[in-house]
This record gives structure tokens, sequence and C-alpha cells, in this order.
């Protein structure tokens, strides 16, 4: 063989080694095989599926065609029976188009295997639609089937539906008697609102007995043998079961919302805090390794300061704030100032991994506040004071300026849905109910003021800290469950809330935890919402 020939050959060798390479490199690039075989088979269901809705089309035409149908014609001309089996067909045609020239048939074509996701979801479309037309054909033999079950039951289950129609009679009823009318007995100005919210359930128990009524008229044509509409008495019946159903479910909602009217509350905010955590993060390594020898570990999160975790939050993520080598006994140093690493209390070889390892560096992992809030709680008569509860970081920073008002209330004769959720001072709710207390007049100045009765008396801190006439008016008239009320601050600041001049001069507020941390003296804190992630060290990180 001569050198030219024997070139020519070896090159068409390397011609078809890199065709086979190129053809399996793509093969792996493209849609999964089995997704590919599965999309090319739909056809042949969708095939499948139209031959069976052809086929109960030609028997519903057959069926139509016998005397046996003449019992459905006024059935099947009403509800359009024939346009079940258009119907189908049509999905048919929208699942075809979809695999031959559509969404599935691009998808095919394209070939990616980064649109897999997509044609799993265009395949489960012609699933449904494939799904959706047979049971679309299936429905005229279901409702002749169900027809003939009404007509050959009809007695009984009008007699199933008069039972369920006493059980909502039976209901309401003992609502209107004795639920309702003790309600308004005991809050007769919340009388409207009792009605309005038993409207509903009047208007079901009515829609049911016309519903019934139905039904009983075509059982009267059946027992007659007159020509009964049975798709009425079917209808009729079911409404009036399903009805009972709801009204069960309706009447314990109602109970529940009645007995709402009984409830009262109120939670006053008196403290808060907001802990500070940081934490330290460790890489160690053997630097005279010739292999990957990284060991990470984390330090328990330690309570630092507002000033400490300030700094830590403010850092570079890339600075490394120390490194310890296990040369010359331990060397240890750290790269930010002293008085804040030094607050972490880490120690540098705690839980160290191995004794290969000859080289650390350290990060902050993750920086972290945990809120809390102390109330004072009165419900229904009872007083108490809860130990710190656990709040979001964003519910701190949202009721920072409520300190000593109520963040929630509920007076006797309202509903819950009708709490009051903005802050206002403690107690206000109250006011004007005769439950809690009385109006009453200041002898120096024959203003009228509220005082309180009972458990609710603490309350009444004296002259100058009454709620009088006009303080009440405007929170009820301007502010009562649409924004927080402070008070008439007019030009003396706010009277009432964390910088208001009630707290400021009351004692018991000086002593709380969030006066101690320096909160009455300064505005919310401006570090909020601060993340993790901070990795800055190690062989592989940033600060290497």
């Amino acid at each position: 063989m001569d050198v030219y020939r024997y070139r020519q050959r070896v090159q068409g060798s390397w011609v078809w080694v890199v065709r086979i390479a190129c053809v399996l490199i793509l093969a792996g690039c493209g849609l999964p095989g089995e997704m590919k075989k599965e999309a090319k088979q739909k056809p042949q269901s969708i095939a499948a599926a139209r031959s069976v809705v052809s086929k109960q089309n030609a028997k519903y035409l057959d069926y139509k065609k016998t005397d046996r149908f003449d019992f459905f014609k006024r059935y099947a001309a009403r509800e359009a029976w024939e346009t079940h089996f258009e119907n189908a067909l049509k999905m048919l045609d929208q699942a075809d188009k979809a695999v031959t020239t559509g969404r599935v048939a691009f998808l095919l074509k394209e070939n990616n295997k980064d649109k897999a996701g997509t044609l799993r979801v265009e395949l489960l479309k012609v699933d449904r639609l494939i799904r959706q037309s047979l049971n679309a054909s299936k429905k005229p033999a279901t409702r002749m089937a169900d027809l003939e079950r009404i007509r050959d039951n009809a007695p009984q289950l009008v007699e199933t539906a008069e039972q369920s129609m006493a059980g909502i009679v039976g209901l309401t009823g003992k609502l209107e008697n004795d639920v309702i009318p003790q309600a308004k007995k005991d809050y007769p100005n919340r009388s409207d609102e009792i009605d309005k919210r038993f409207a509903p359930l009047k208007q079901l128990e009515t829609e049911m007995q016309t519903s019934l009524a139905s039904a009983r008229n075509q059982l009267a044509l059946h027992e007659q043998k007159e020509d009964a509409d049975y798709a009425v008495i079917g209808s009729g019946t079911d409404a009036v079961n399903a009805g009972f159903k709801k009204l069960k479910e309706d009447d314990k909602a109602y109970r529940t919302a009645v007995g709402q009217l009984y409830q009262s509350y109120t939670k006053i905010l008196d403290d808060m805090k907001i802990d500070h955590y940081v934490t330290v993060g460790r890489v160690s390594w053997d630097e005279s390794s010739d292999y990957w020898t990284e060991h990470n570990s984390l330090y328990p999160p330690v309570k630092v300061t507002q000033k400490v975790y300030d700094f830590f939050v403010k850092l570079n993520p890339k600075v490394v704030p120390a490194t310890y080598s296990t040369s010359w006994g331990g060397s240890y140093k750290t790269y930010v100032p002293q008085q804040f690493w030094g607050a972490l209390n880490v120690h540098p070889t705690r839980n160290w991994p191995a004794r290969a390892d000859n080289r650390a560096e350290f990060w902050i992992e993750d920086f972290f506040p945990k809120a809390y809030h102390k109330y004072t709680v009165v419900q229904n008569g009872k007083k108490g004071k809860t130990d710190w509860v656990l709040i979001d970081e964003e519910d701190y920073y949202d009721y920072y300026d409520f300190l000593g008002m109520e963040v929630v209330s509920k007076p006797y004769g309202f509903f819950e849905d009708e709490k009051i959720k903005e802050a206002s001072p403690p107690g206000m709710a109250f006011v004007g109910d005769k439950r809690y207390g009385e109006w009453r007049s200041e002898p120096s100045t024959g203003r009228s003021f509220w005082y309180y009765y009972g458990i609710y008396s603490f309350l009444n801190r004296g002259p100058g800290f009454y709620y009088y006439r006009n303080d009440w008016g405007q929170w009820r008239n301007g502010y009562r469950n649409r924004k927080p009320y402070f008070g008439q601050s007019g030009g003396m600041g706010a009277t009432y809330g964390t910088f208001g001049s009630h707290v400021r001069s009351d004692g018991r507020y000086r002593n709380t935890s969030f006066a101690k941390s320096g909160g009455l003296r300064a505005q919310a804190p401006s570090v909020r919402g601060a993340g993790a992630g901070r990795r800055g060290g190690g062989p592989g990180g940033a600060g290497k």
C-alpha cells in the first residue's frame, strides 16, 4: 500500500471516530431516553382513547333507537348529552396537536436535557386531556344509570331528605329559641350583629325548604304514575342532604361565635428585650499533607452585647478574625480588636479534629437575635403576668413604640374578628362599658374620668393619669382599630407608649430589662435582620 492510500485510510478512520464521539456527546446532552420513548407513544394512546370514545358514541346512538331510551329523551335534550362526545373528541384533537405539531413535538425536536422538566409538564397535560376525554364519553351512560336509580328509589330518597330537613329545622330552631334570645338579652346593643350573622343559616334553611318542596311535588307525580321529573327529585334531595351537612358545621361555628361575646381579654406589653448571638466557625488542616485535609467545626452560639453584635454584623466577610497554629506550643493570633473577639470566648483547640492538623482559621458563621416580650394579661376577670415570650424579630421592632400599651384586646360583647389589634392605652377598649367601671367627676375640675372596678382597678392611676371623656372620644372616633393611639400629644410629646410621659414617669418601667438596656433613652436599634453565611477562611476561603 502506498503512503498516499495509507494516509487517506487513517484520516477516514479518524473522521468516523470523531463522528461517533459527537453522537455520543449529543446523546448525553439530550432528553432522557425513557421520556422520549413515552412522548413518541402518546399518539398511540390518543388513538386508543379516540377508539373508545367512538365506540361509546356509537353505543349511545344505537341505544337512542330503542324504546328503552324514551324515558331518557327529555333529560338528554335538556342536558345536551351528545355534546359530551363532541367535547371528548375536541380534547383528543387538542392532545393530538400537542404531540404532532405543538409543544411536545417542538421539545422532542429541540432535544435539550435542560427542558426535561418542561416536557414532563406537557406530557402530563396530554395525559389529563386523554383522561378527561374518556370521562366525558362516559357521562351519558353514568347519567342514565343515575336517573334510573332515582326513579326506582324516589320515595326513599325524599324520605331521607325529609329527615335531613328535620335536622336543619331543629338546628336553626334551637338557635332561634335558645341561643339568640339569651345573647340579645345579655348584649342588647349587639342584636343587629347577632341577627346578621345568623341570617346565612336561616337563608340556607329557606333554600333547602324550596329544594325539598320541588322534590316532593315530583314524587307526588311519580306516585300517581304521571310524568315526574326525576332530575328534580335527584338534585333536590341531594341539595337538602348536603345542606344539612353544611348547616351542622355552620351551627357549630355560630355557637362558637356567640360564645365569644362572653369572653374578654387584654394583653399589655410590660417589657421587651432582644438578645444577640454570634456563631463562630473554624477550619483546620495539615499544611504538610499532599491531600485535602480540611476539617470544619462550629462553636455553640455565644450571647453578646449589642455593641459586639453590631461590630461583627458590619465586619467585611473576607476578613479572617483569627488564626491558630500548633507550632511552638500553639500560636493564636487575632486580626480584629480583642474586645470584640474576646467577647466570643473562642477556645482555639476545642474539639480539635486530628493530631495531624497544624493550622486553623476562624470565621463568623452566623449572627442572629432572639426577641422576647413580657405581658400583663387580663382574661375574663383574672389577671396574670407572663414570663418571657419568644417572638419574631420583626415583631420586636414593630412593637418597639408600644411599651405599657395594650397590643390586643377584646371587650365583652364583641366577636373575635372584632378584636382590637392596634396598640392603645391599657384598658382604653373597656372605657364606657359598665361591666368594667363607671364615669366619675373630678371634684377640683368637674371633668369626667373613667374609674375601673375590681380586677381592672390597677388601671386607676390617679389624677392626670385617668382616661377623660375627650381622650376616649378621640380614640374611639379616630383611632380605634385603625392606628396606634399615643394620646393627645399637642406640644408635649406622646402621652402613652415607649416614649410617652406615662411610661417615663412610672417606676415600674424604669426597672424593666428594656430600660436597663438603654431602650428608654434611644429609638429603635439600627441593626435588624442581620443574615448569616460569612465564612471567609480556610484553605479555599476568601481569607486564605
